[in-house]
């Protein structure tokens, strides 16, 4: 491992409460309906199946005694924590809304109490996009949170919604960003994903994403919340290696949006607003070329290390990082000043 002169902060680490991931595991084994997607129903009933799971629950339920091991024995200094997929957006709102409070208040718990080693972003129930705002200013204002994440859509619908526009208005005043973490596709798209199995890590979790990011450009969020930060994991979900395609084929969309009554002609480029109004974090992408890659055609100061535990090893993607052809000042770019920046640390 490098010598060096700056912290390594890892932006996209997950947790969930013991509370919620018991919940997850009696809804996949009972097959109840609360779990509406069936791409989550087939991961998370496979999970609970393995003879791991025990370990694995306590590994993402944990925050302040194997994870700050684990953290130690990898050379990371601080994780940004946050509750991960499908969180609360599985729920009918009253539980969701309710579930998302309690989350908030066991992480801020936890956390605060290594405040130097810890910090969260914020839970909230887009089911209830009014309650989410509230909840929002809640976080950032008293429990002390660096953001909001939220795990792609919610019963198969998107954040372009304009019913969901109180969590952007919310993170625009706020002036914090807004993680936009993958999730199984919808219901009404995962046929072609789910039989062989795709729709996770492997590549449902980029394509559904990856689309929910384009449908916020196209839909004009970001004409109507110009200074909105949205962050992607996994060096953009797809976006930037098709980055100049949707530019060049925008001109099309723009022929057709007489046929669509939600699209309209945007302000600036596709491209312009992915470079002006997104960030990305390497989360499950810690390989040279793809990082220097995205470094080269977003700038580097819009790509974050993260390292996507315990979905991932801390200790691999901090040895992969580490061997970047980059001088140290870039490096310190790359695992502290972006991170500072972005989540206000």
């Amino acid at each position: 491992m490098k010598q060096k002169s700056y912290k390594r902060i890892a932006v996209e680490e997950s947790w969930m409460p013991t509370e919620l991931f018991d919940d997850f595991r009696a809804l996949a084994q009972t097959g109840e309906t609360r779990i509406t997607s069936p791409g989550l129903a087939s991961l998370w009933g496979e999970v609970m199946q393995t003879p791991g799971a025990q370990l694995f629950r306590e590994i993402i339920t944990d925050i302040n005694t194997s994870r700050l091991e684990n953290m130690d024995a990898a050379g990371i200094d601080m994780q940004i924590l946050s509750i991960t997929a499908p969180g609360v957006q599985i729920y009918e709102k009253e539980k969701a809304v309710s579930m998302a409070r309690f989350c908030n208040d066991v992480l801020a718990d936890g956390v605060k109490k290594h405040p130097g080693r810890l910090a969260a972003l914020a839970a909230v129930a887009p089911q209830d996009p009014n309650e989410a705002a509230k909840e929002l200013d809640r976080c950032i204002g008293k429990l002390g949170m660096k953001g909001v994440i939220i795990n792609s859509h919610t019963f198969g619908e998107y954040l372009d919604d304009p019913k969901f526009w109180p969590i952007f208005e919310a993170a625009q005043s706020l002036g914090v960003p807004l993680y936009l973490h993958p999730s199984t596709p919808a219901a009404s798209m995962i046929s072609p994903y789910i039989d062989l199995p795709l729709e996770g890590a492997i590549w449902g979790f980029a394509a559904d994403c990856g689309l929910h990011a384009l449908r916020l450009i196209t839909a004009g969020v970001f004409d109507q919340f110009p200074d909105l930060k949205i962050v992607l994991g996994h060096l953009g979900e797809g976006i930037p290696w098709f980055l100049n395609r949707i530019d060049h084929q925008y001109g099309h969309f723009v022929l057709r949006i007489s046929q669509s009554p939600r699209a309209k002609k945007l302000k600036k480029s596709p491209r312009e607003y992915f470079l002006n109004n997104f960030y990305i974090t390497t989360s499950g992408m810690n390989w040279e070329e793809e990082i220097m890659y995205c470094r080269r055609l977003v700038g580097a100061d819009r790509v974050l290390f993260a390292a996507d535990y315990p979905f991932e090893s801390m200790k691999e993607d901090v040895g992969k990082v580490d061997r970047l052809p980059l001088p140290e000042d870039e490096m310190r770019i790359l695992y502290q000043t972006n991170a500072e920046k972005v989540f206000g640390l």
